[in-house]
């Protein structure tokens, strides 16, 4: 095989592997052919290699593919690698025992925010965004966090191509609307995700600074909007910041 279709091929199989893995569900040939303009005769071909060495799967009864075991034991060994989930682990630990509530680690990862450490409350409300799941920036705590202060060069491109999608009837869909919440987030240095990213769900997310100064990460914590009110969000807001503060240190930022 020449190697330019050598390359083709690569690039192929990394687009099929991130389709599947961002879609969370199983797809077909048909499906995939279509939205990678490949032909079905070559998906299949791709879809075939990777079956046979574990990084995707195939359901008998429907015949669509979806992430194979290979797959998930290399996200879980990338996502405990990070030295920053490995430092946050104990610290959302402490988050969860004096909340109650979920508590999330989130760095900045093509333009969206993934999630790359959860505890969940013993009481709280399960969110659903396995690890390694990428939300949008501008509905979610911890992504409005690190966007507020990110150098005005950086949070521009995330802005401009980012289409505000409406993830629930609270989303923040309005460009100025947007800029004005992250002023004031700035402002008093947290954010709060009123049922933007979830419904019945909200959140409060703070940055995370590493070595230099700059925003690496945020923290979040998270319950249903019975259990984290309204009038919580600055104790809780106050919590995280200690929090956020002691794992800053943690990853050499001096303050």
């Amino acid at each position: 095989m020449p190697k330019s279709d050598s390359v083709k091929t690569v690039k192929r199989s990394i687009a099929i592997l991130n389709l599947l893995a961002e879609d969370g569900r199983q797809v077909g040939v048909i499906e995939l052919s279509k939205r990678l303009k490949t032909s079905q005769s070559t998906v299949y071909r791709i879809l075939s290699t990777l079956a046979a060495e574990g990084y995707v799967a195939q359901d008998p009864r429907t015949e669509k593919y979806h992430l194979g075991l290979q797959g998930i034991i290399l996200a879980g060994a990338a996502l405990n690698q990070l030295e920053i989930r490995k430092q946050a682990i104990s610290i959302l630990e402490r988050l969860v025992a004096a909340t109650g509530c979920n508590a999330s680690l989130g760095i900045l990862y093509q333009q969206h925010v993934m999630y790359v450490a959860r505890i969940d409350g013993p009481k709280s409300a399960r969110m659903y965004t396995p690890l390694g799941r990428r939300a949008p920036t501008h509905a979610t705590a911890l992504g409005k966090a690190i966007l507020a202060f990110l150098p005005p060069d950086e949070a521009a491109p995330i802005l401009g191509a980012s289409k505000l999608v409406a993830c629930t009837p609270h989303t923040i869909t309005d460009p100025a609307a947007l800029a004005e919440e992250l002023r004031r987030i700035r402002e008093r240095g947290y954010a709060v995700d009123r049922e933007e990213f979830l419904a019945g769900i909200r959140c409060v997310g703070v940055p995370v600074r590493g070595p230099s100064g700059g925003v690496e990460a945020s923290l979040s914590v998270s319950g249903s909007v019975f259990q984290v009110r309204e009038g919580d969000t600055e104790q809780l807001a106050r919590l995280l910041q200690d929090a956020a503060y002691e794992l800053s240190g943690r990853l050499g930022y001096l303050v």
